[in-house]
């Protein structure tokens, strides 16, 4: 896509007087793991592991919810703060920024924004499309609050009508996901927001089959992908989303307050900013608009310049296999123990690196008590809708051994019951 991480990272060491610590560090880490890096490579992943803070005793698996970030990029935060503690800026251009997520997720790289989050995202794209009372927009039963709170504002303020698509649970094809939702389209629908990824069950929506009935119809299509990035490889453009919105605090592993949204051309003119200062009426400047926040934290798009950086170094093929592999082995523990129904799909093309599942019997928020005093596990509970299954999400930084303690903790509930 146009960025070369080597000779970009070099030039910006030696922008800002050689001050930075961490491209070199990000290049020293992407020269060490030049080679290697088969899912079952545990040399190279125990060296990956070690680019993390996380303590050898911690297993953490609800990367779904919030990523550990790796050193280099909360020594990059910290090193551009001390830059602006120290008045001089950053560092850290906006376009060179865009020009390294373009080259990681695709996309061209005038049509990110950066917002604090998917929510503030796609809070961005609710507001800004122009929609009248009675316009209808389709969404489902698993979204997270922040793809569906932006909907519901709409519809409390302007008298839009939300229609709710139930998915099937598990999913067992693509179809039978997207007959589900077209169900609910008709006449009146101006919009279809989904999850290009669902926090519920960690099933992966056909988006590209969406995106290409919305085109048919002059639907926009709007995609929560608050999980894919970091997680597969992916490129946003390919999607056919008009706004694909997510949250690089997840599995790319930046820092809290980093989001991104990318819209598709014709929208970096047509939609209404949210948030207006200088240049929001400017329309030359395209998607950059929404950009021009007022004062921001500068050290937190470092830190996601860092982030890509690091996710680059590793490889999105190597971490994509890893994570898979991880969970498949998860999985298969999960399928195999009595009284346990798992709800993410069977096929391997619909989901990426997360499970759900339920115990008979057993309250997921007591298992979940249980994990975490037993082995200093963190997980997830996905209470929302009612459903109260656990998620589990694996990432490039946990091991067999960790997934193997889990299991056994499990299992000893399945088979057992809690302990009194």
């Amino acid at each position: 896509m146009g960025w070369d991480r080597r000779r970009f990272l070099t030039a910006l060491g030696a922008s800002v007087g050689g001050t930075l610590a961490w491209p070199r560090r990000v290049e020293a880490l992407a020269t060490e793991l030049a080679t290697g890096g088969a899912p079952d490579d545990e040399p190279f992943w125990a060296h990956v592991r070690r680019a993390f803070l996380l303590p050898d005793d911690r297993i953490y698996l609800n990367n779904g919810t919030l990523g550990p970030s790796p050193r280099v990029v909360v020594e990059a935060v910290s090193e551009h703060a001390l830059r602006v503690a120290r008045t001089y800026p950053p560092g850290v251009s906006w376009d060179d920024l865009k020009a390294a997520l373009a080259g990681l997720l695709g996309g061209d790289p005038e049509g990110y924004v950066f917002p604090r989050n998917t929510t503030e995202a796609m809070s961005f794209v609710a507001a800004g499309l122009e929609l009248e009372e009675g316009d209808e927009v389709v969404t489902t039963d698993h979204e997270h609050i922040g793809g569906l709170e932006p909907w519901r504002l709409a519809a409390a303020r302007r008298g839009v009508v939300p229609r709710i698509a139930a998915l099937p649970v598990p999913a067992d094809s693509p179809s039978g996901l997207v007959d589900a939702i077209w169900a609910e389209v008709g006449d009146r629908t101006r919009v279809v927001t989904v999850s290009h990824l669902t926090f519920t069950t960690g099933t992966r929506l056909p988006v590209e089959e969406l995106a290409s009935r919305c085109r048919a119809r002059g639907i926009v299509f709007v995609v929560d992908g608050a999980h894919p990035p970091g997680m597969l490889e992916l490129d946003v453009e390919r999607t056919g989303a008009d706004f694909y919105a997510s949250s690089p605090h997840k599995w790319m592993l930046a820092a809290q307050g980093t989001g991104l949204l990318w819209l598709r051309g014709e929208w970096r003119t047509r939609l209404w900013p949210t948030l207006a200062s200088g240049g929001w009426d400017d329309r030359s400047l395209g998607a950059h608009r929404f950009n021009h926040m007022g004062t921001i934290d500068e050290a937190r798009p470092a830190g996601l310049l860092a982030a890509v950086a690091f996710l680059d170094a590793v490889g999105p093929a190597r971490i994509e296999a890893r994570v898979r592999h991880l969970r498949a082995r998860l999985e298969r523990g999960l399928r195999a123990l009595p009284r346990t129904t798992v709800v993410t799909p069977g096929d391997e093309a619909m989901k990426g690196a997360m499970v759900s599942f339920a115990i008979d019997g057993v309250e997921s928020s007591a298992l979940q008590r249980h994990l975490a005093r037993a082995a200093n596990v963190r997980t997830r509970v996905i209470g929302e809708y009612g459903y109260g299954w656990m998620r589990l999400s694996t990432h490039l930084y946990n091991t067999p051994a960790e997934v193997d303690r889990v299991l056994e903790l499990v299992a000893d509930v399945a088979h057992g019951g809690l302990p009194g």
